[in-house]
């Protein structure tokens, strides 16, 4: 690290930097590629060869002026500081800068100091602003419409004035961000100095305990900063208070009894949460765009949804997501809401039908008796004299459908923004879902705790009276499609690490696994090799 910082400080100097061809004339200083080399040298980057090609191939990173040398400074410090972004850049790229520095300055050297340095500048500024990763290959689950800046748009950013605040507002310029960005300056700090301690071996701890598990509880909170060193060696208000404030910032049950959920959550090393706030800070470049001035988070991780106007929050409501399997997993993408449907038929999809409806069938020809049963042509069947033993995943040949009504598996209202994923929110029956802790049971489809409520909000953009409305219509028993007049921008995600309203970060369980999957991808050697 030593050498590199040298190196470094050589770099900026003004020698160092004062790029010049040995075996150019001085007419051709400044403008000394050529063409063949650098398309050589940009073979697999050919919108910036095009973008060279329409200046005339003049260099932007190896002429002898001071403004080259000020983009070059702006680079090295810029990609020293990746780290602190969560991304994977750093020592390489500044090393690799610094052997092409060192070169003999001939003709060649330097253009191929100036493609490789306009790529290093490329991947990197990208990266920053839009994600380093292509979210469907961390997924096939996740899918992002990133809208990073082109690369006119870039070499336009580092030509200006101020290049180190051209590079400084690439990143997304939220609240989220900055704050994700403290956490993980302060995690690092943390692991630096040995984390979080020792971890409690307990099955349970609760007011009035005393003995080593308890002091192990202590201990871990102190240095976590939920409470103030104490010598007290019992399970007294004050742990109870630091356990309480701990359950809050971690979608618990804030009783301040440290239970095995409790626990399990507080033995969570330093080390994992820093990867769930890389995972984090990479999805909010994902999303490093305009989300709508009215816009619907649906937070799979968290469990909720929000409504927010003009950056204000305002609903928000529990949801049931889908189950950890990978197939009944909630995608995470991004639509907009078009309209509601009111008393909803319920048409069974494929995969229930032959993979949980058949097999209750085979055992019991009368199940699940509040379905209908169609044919190819949309035909009612009668189920009886039909041997479903006969029949397979792969041949069966009707499709089932739960007309409107009291038990229908999608409640009282449903909320459409049509996807590929075939993916939407909508009521339901089982209410007791919404007061667990972790709530993935659906197979895919976002459950709305507040439903009811949730369709008013929405109806009071088309109707002047959406409660009497609403009612009227549940109250006829038909299916009643209502249209947005103006589509609402719903952005589903997953953040196990985000800033909650107390200010303070908020972590949940990576209940898919995708937190690791992302944070693996970005320091896998394929992502960071250039």
């Amino acid at each position: 690290m030593k050498f590199l910082i040298k190196a470094i400080q050589t770099l900026i100097s003004i020698t160092a930097f004062n790029f010049v061809a040995v075996n150019a004339s001085p007419m051709d200083l400044d403008n000394f590629i050529t063409d063949i080399e650098f398309a050589f040298a940009l073979s697999d980057s050919p919108k910036i060869l095009e973008f060279y090609k329409n200046r005339g191939y003049e260099p932007i990173w190896t002429s002898s002026d001071n403004a080259s040398r000020e983009r070059i400074k702006a680079l090295i410090f810029s990609i020293e500081t990746a780290s602190s972004h969560g991304l994977p850049f750093g020592d390489a790229e500044v090393s690799q800068i610094v052997s092409l520095a060192q070169q003999p300055r001939t003709t060649s050297n330097l253009t191929i100091a100036e493609a490789k340095i306009s790529k290093i500048f490329v991947q990197f500024a990208t990266s920053l602003h839009s994600g380093m990763l292509e979210p469907q290959r961390v997924a096939k689950n996740i899918s992002r419409n990133s809208k990073p800046p082109s690369v006119e748009d870039l070499f336009a950013g580092i030509l200006g004035s101020n290049p180190y605040q051209y590079i400084r507002d690439l990143p997304p310029n939220s609240y989220q961000y900055r704050i994700l960005r403290k956490e993980l300056k302060r995690l690092n700090h943390i692991i630096k100095k040995g984390g979080w301690g020792v971890t409690v071996n307990s099955k349970g701890l609760r007011l009035g305990d005393a003995g080593e598990g308890v002091l192990q509880l202590r201990n871990r909170l102190i240095r976590m900063g939920y409470m103030r060193a104490s010598p007290n060696p019992e399970y007294n208000h004050t742990l109870a208070a630091a356990v309480k404030k701990f359950q809050i910032n971690h979608g618990l049950e804030p009783d301040g009894i440290a239970g095995k959920n409790t626990l399990t959550t507080i033995n969570v090393s330093p080390e994992a949460r820093r990867k769930q706030v890389i995972a984090a800070l990479e999805r909010e470049r994902w999303l490093n765009q305009p989300l709508g001035d009215d816009h619907i988070l649906v937070n799979i991780a968290n469990f909720n949804a929000e409504v927010y106007s003009y950056g204000n929050r305002v609903f928000s409501t529990r949801v049931v997501v889908g189950q950890s399997r990978n197939k009944l997993q909630t995608p995470e993408f991004s639509d907009q809401l078009t309209y509601i449907v009111l008393n909803p038929t319920w048409h069974v999809p494929r995969s229930i039908t032959v993979g949980e409806i058949l097999p209750e069938l085979q055992k019991d020809p009368t199940a699940e008796s509040q379905l209908l049963m169609f044919n190819q042509d949309g035909g009612i069947v009668d189920r009886e004299g039909i041997d479903f033993t006969s029949y397979s995943r792969s041949n069966f040949p009707f499709a089932f459908k739960q007309p409107p009504g009291p038990k229908n598996a999608l409640g009282r209202v449903k909320f459409m923004f049509p996807n590929k994923f075939n993916v939407y929110m909508h009521d339901t029956q089982e209410r007791s879902l919404f007061q667990k802790e972790i709530r993935n049971y659906s197979h895919g489809c976002i459950r709305v705790h507040r439903a009811d409520e949730f369709a008013k909000f929405l109806l009071d953009q088309v109707v002047k009276d959406p409660e009497s409305t609403y009612n009227s219509v549940l109250a006829s028993g038909k299916e009643s499609v209502v249209k947005l007049p103006v589509p609402l921008p719903v952005h589903i995600t997953y953040q196990s690490a985000f800033v909650g309203d107390n200010g303070d970060i908020q972590y949940r369980i990576d209940v898919y696994g995708r937190d690791n999957a992302v944070y693996e991808n970005l320091f896998s050697s394929d992502s960071t090799s250039s």
